[in-house]
Parts: structure tokens; sequence; C-alpha cells
């Protein structure tokens, strides 16, 4: 018998503290130390609907309009937008209701939904990753998602969560980094942002974009922008314009300078794509070690994330040299980690995008403790 009130929290149990001081942060504890998400998350919903919507609303707008009137068009367009985004927002209303975390001395504890009801927990002694991430529109009101995990086949920020993944969506910026600090009993964050004791490894470098053109993807994303604007030409009932396009160009210089011509300009769209998803990737990049024993990655221009992974976990570096990066001399690191899913598709497991091997190199020995390369010897003889 512990001798507490039961009206009292039990010890350790996370209270509104500094984070509900947020005004607009609606994350205020109640007498069982029960936290909500933070409130902002309708309008946040409500702005990813608009703009869904608008995307799907602008070919439609042309469609009818297009064979009655715009007036007619928008008089249906205009209200089907406001509906669908009014039920969004009445669905994230409901979900922000029915959503309330807590933290007690032993577990990480998540309850959520109103007709089916879901309680999952988490033993604090098996949680290994705290990982934040955050879209454009969460940034604009100070949120993050944070995805609380054992650390067993996860995949950061990605599709199809774990069973074995709480995740809070959203919460403000500052109660994530308190979560973080407290879950994986990390030092806080001071008041100037610094964390005490913490040593960067690998830090982001502009110039190291210069590599990102040198993949598949160059290609692939091209491809993808011509289909886009195929696309876009059919829903403006403009999609013989390509062909009349190359009828005028081959008359006027010749079909083998146009094929050049379309060649470059293919290759130029894929190489301005692969930059603008690069930078948009690994903007601000940083590897860090943490006291205690974590490496954590930052990296997002629009979307941020923070990866956390445990180094007891980590078996291992791998240094990968795709053939467009080996020609140039540059490599990335993955981790080799027990439960971090290593999706071909995820950059989860990445410690260091494509950079010069001498960075590469130096990351594999600091998070492996061995520097790679060195002579092969020959296999001794039976």
């Amino acid at each position: 018998m512990s001798g507490l009130d039961p009206a009292d929290p039990p010890p350790g149990t996370v209270t509104a503290g500094s984070a509900a001081a947020d005004s607009t942060s609606a994350s205020a504890a109640d007498e069982d130390g029960w936290l909500a998400l933070h409130g902002d998350t309708v309008k946040v919903t409500a702005a990813w609907v608009f703009v869904l919507a608008l995307g799907g609303a602008i070919p439609t707008t042309v469609g009818i309009g297009s064979g009655t009137s715009y007036g007619t068009a928008l008089a249906w367009v205009v209200p089907a937008v406001v509906l669908v985004v009014a039920a969004a927002a009445v669905a994230d209303y409901v979900r922000w209701r029915h959503s309330r975390y807590r933290v007690t001395p032993t577990r990480m504890e998540l309850h959520k939904g109103m007709v089916f009801t879901t309680k999952r927990s988490l033993a604090r002694e098996r949680i290994r990753t705290v990982d934040l991430s955050a879209d454009p529109v969460q940034r604009v009101f100070g949120l993050v998602k944070v995805s609380i995990g054992t650390g067993e086949q996860i995949e950061a920020g990605g599709p199809g969560q774990s069973p074995q993944t709480l995740v809070l969506d959203p919460v403000a910026r500052d109660e994530g980094e308190r979560l973080r600090a407290l879950l994986l009993d990390r030092a806080p964050v001071a008041a100037d942002g610094t964390e005490p004791g913490v040593r960067v490894l690998a830090g982001w470098n502009p110039a190291w974009l210069r590599f990102a053109p040198l993949s598949f993807w160059t290609f692939a994303l091209a491809g993808i922008a011509v289909g886009g604007l195929f696309q876009v030409l059919n829903w403006f009932g403009r999609e013989n314009l390509p062909v009349d396009v190359t009828r005028d160009v081959v008359e006027e210089i010749g079909a083998t300078q146009t094929l050049l011509l379309f060649a470059a300009v293919f290759v130029l769209v894929g190489v301005v794509a692969t930059l603008a998803f690069s930078l948009e990737a690994w903007w601000a990049y940083r590897l860090e070690r943490e006291p205690g024993g974590t490496l954590r990655v930052r990296r997002g221009l629009l979307t941020t994330r923070s990866v956390s992974i445990e180094e007891q976990r980590v078996r291992g570096v791998e240094i990968v040299e795709p053939l467009g990066a080996r020609s140039a001399g540059a490599a990335r690191v993955d981790v080799v980690t027990t439960g971090l899913r290593t999706d071909p598709r995820s950059e989860a497991s990445t410690l260091l995008p494509a950079a010069p091997m001498t960075v590469a190199a130096s990351v594999a020995a600091a998070v492996a403790g061995i520097r790679p390369g060195g002579r092969l010897r020959r296999h001794p003889a039976s």
C-alpha cells in the first residue's frame, strides 16, 4: 500500500507543468494525470483537407464549367469543398475530445476512441524510441507528432506503425521535447535551445546536394513530372498541345536537335526535382550523440523529423555506395540495428545522406568505433 490519496496522481505522473502553460495547449491534466492532445489539431486537419479538396476542385470546376458555365460549376463545387472541410474538422474534433494520454512511473498510456475505444500502454523500461516529426502546417501552429516505441519493427514517421508504437498526434513542441526527455531519461533542453552533454557527429553541408542527382531518381522524377503535365493538359482539354509543340520545334530546328533538346529538358527537370526533394529531406541535418547512449538524427526543411536510436541496439553500420555516388567519391551511411525496419523506401535507418567518402568514414568510425577500408588478407591455408 502506498498510502496515497486516490484523488492524487501517482508519483512521477506527468502533470500539466510547463507544457500546459501554453495558452493554446488544451492539455491540462485531470485528477488522474491524463492529458489531452493539442486542440489546434482541428485547425491543422481543416487546413490540410482544404488544400487537398482545392486540388480536386480546380479540375472539377474546369470540367463542369466547360460544359455549362463557370457560375454553375462554382455553385456545385464551393459548397462541396466547404462540406468536406467541415466534416473532416468535426471528425477530428471528436477524435481530439476522446483521446488522452499519461505517463506513470512505470507505463506510458494512450486511450482513444468514442464508439470503438482503444486502450494501449507501453512499459517505460521497454521504450527505446521517441521520435518527433512536424509537417508544414503543424510547424505553423508549433505542434509535433510524437511516435513512442519499443524499437521493435518500427518505421519512424512512416505508414503502418507497429503495435509497439504509440502515436500522439499532435502535441505542443515543448511537450514533445519534454516527453522525449522524460521517457528516454535525457537531460531537458535548456532555455537557449542547447542540450548539455550533446556531441555533434555530423552537420549539414549544402555542397552535398551535388550528389543528389547521381541517382536513378533523377529519371524517375522527370518521368513523373512529364506524366503530371500530360494529366493537367488533359484536364484543361489541351491534350494535343505537346504534339503540336513538338511538330513546330521539329520544323524549326530539325528532328535530331529536337530530340537532344527534349532529352536535355527531361534531365534538367529530373535534376531540379531531386535537388528539391533532397533539400526538403535533409536540410538542417544534424547527427548527435546524447548522454546515456542515444544517436539522434534531425533533419527536414518543410517537414521536420527527429529520429532517436539507442546505441545499445546498434549492431554495426553500412556504407552504401550507389553507382552514381561512387563515381563521384561519395557514400551514405546506414545503421544496422535491431528493431528498426530496413525498408528501402524508408530513410529511418540512414545516419548520413550521400556525402564525401571521408565524411562517411568519419561517421562510421564515430558510431561503430572502426574505420572502414584497409587491405584484405589472404585466408590461411588449411
